[in-house]
């Protein structure tokens, strides 16, 4: 009888992790990925990961565990246990692996203030080749995050104390203006060759002058052959009160720089009358802009279990234990992600949702390989690009009409059609090939 009991809890409690997966192991090809921190962000920073991690989240990005101030706290005494079990949790079940963060003035060890620059680059360069060293498997490094407002300058905090103050021990402003952070990339790169590296911050969405600011350091580190991705943080109180077309716009530009975007820091706030509502409608309306445009290749959040959050209300589940309740906006992005697929599988629909009502039109669609597409819109279509669900540009046509037609010599499968009208105005529609 009690084996009985045991098999059947086992039964209950694997269609539970089943029933909730966002995420699955037929994923192993995906070309994006949906991550969440390990679970440190309490004020004792727990370390522990919630049961149900596994049944949502297929990327890992450590919270304040990964943080130097939080690993070397005391000079030359290393706390790794944080970072142990996060690495450990993607590697053990095949997920990706990023670290957050290296070189950020706003959470340091405060003993570097009084070293020498000499010393402070020494102690750098040991804190990033212990780091690669132990975790010779990272996937993606946040190497310098919020280099616009928080350099390791010294400056104040909002809180009244000050930042890190190690930025001439990397070389300063210099020439470029931004020759410390071009040295914290090279330092990365260094020891971590085969890490995707990533520039990371807030702001950029929803702030043109910001974007523009970090994608012109992109650039530079590009050019040197020094960045791999381009992160932009998505908490809430910057991103909420976005347009559709505000969000698309921000991300092709950002796309521009032919990096990968890395959406990171996710969270979307639940408040108001009606609060549920509020956070099912605000991930709704952004989130398939981002998970379906194709020069996004991964969305991290910034956690979701209740009373572990950074922003209080915007958590997703009720409890960390296997079954415990969804919101509303967890169920939705659910059964959002399983039915686009994340371009998992060729046969599927890929951008299931048309998010932006244009008036471009394709007809026929689904159509067979071979044959004759017609397309129409209400404005002068400059061009129209087919691409692959990865973002690949298989061919290009311009147009410089309001209708046309294409014949379509493609494999069976889902493609992207990317159109740019004579107002600059870029936007997508599926193809589906049979």
């Amino acid at each position: 009888m009690r084996r009985l009991l045991l098999f059947q809890i086992v039964l209950l409690l694997n269609s539970l992790t089943s029933s909730a997966q966002i995420v699955s192991s037929s994923w192993d090809n995906c070309s994006k990925y949906l991550g969440n921190i390990s679970r440190d962000l309490s004020s004792s920073n727990i370390t522990t990961t919630p049961a149900n991690w596994l049944s949502y989240w297929n990327q890992v990005t450590p919270s304040n565990a990964g943080k130097w101030g939080f690993v070397e706290g005391q000079r030359d005494v290393m706390r790794w246990d944080g970072l142990d079990k996060a690495y450990s949790l993607a590697k053990d079940n095949g997920l990706k692996f990023k670290q957050h963060t290296l070189i950020w003035g706003n959470q340091q060890p405060n003993w570097m203030d009084d070293l020498s620059a000499e010393e402070q680059l020494e102690e750098i360069e040991e804190w990033v080749s212990q780091f690669c060293a132990r975790y010779p498997d990272t996937d993606q490094i946040d190497v310098v995050n919020e280099a616009r407002t928080n350099k390791p300058d010294g400056g104040e905090k909002n809180d009244g104390s000050t930042r890190a103050n190690y930025i001439d021990a990397l070389g300063g402003l210099g020439d470029t203006g931004v020759d410390w952070v071009i040295k914290a990339f090279e330092i990365a790169r260094k020891y971590c060759p085969n890490a995707d590296l990533i520039l990371n911050d807030y702001g950029i969405l929803n702030n043109p002058g910001n974007r523009n600011e970090h994608i012109a350091l992109a650039n530079i580190l590009n050019n040197r052959g020094l960045i791999d991705g381009i992160g932009v943080q998505g908490h809430s109180f910057t991103i909420e009160n976005m347009t559709v077309q505000q969000m698309e716009f921000a991300l092709d530009q950002l796309g521009e720089t032919n990096l990968p975007i890395y959406i990171s820091e996710l969270d979307i706030d639940a408040e108001g009358q009606n609060p549920e509502n509020t956070q099912l409608l605000r991930y709704q309306k952004l989130f398939p802009v981002m998970w379906e445009h194709p020069d996004v290749a991964g969305i991290t959040l910034w956690g979701y279990v209740k009373n572990n959050m950074w922003r209080e209300t915007a958590y997703l589940v009720h409890g960390e234990e296997i079954g415990a309740e969804e919101r509303s906006a967890l169920q939705w992005i659910r059964s959002y992600v399983n039915k686009t697929n994340s371009g998992c599988d060729n046969t599927g629909p890929i951008l299931s949702l048309e998010f932006q009502d244009f008036t471009f039109s394709l007809y026929p669609n689904p159509v067979r390989s071979g044959s004759v597409i017609k397309f129409s819109d209400e404005e002068v279509i400059d061009y129209i690009s087919l691409k692959t669900i990865k973002g690949e540009v298989i061919n290009s046509y311009d147009i410089n009409s309001k209708e046309g037609m294409i014949r379509v010599n493609l494999d069976r499968g889902v493609y992207l059609v990317q159109v740019k009208n004579d107002k600059g105005r870029k936007y997508y529609r599926k193809l589906v090939v049979n």
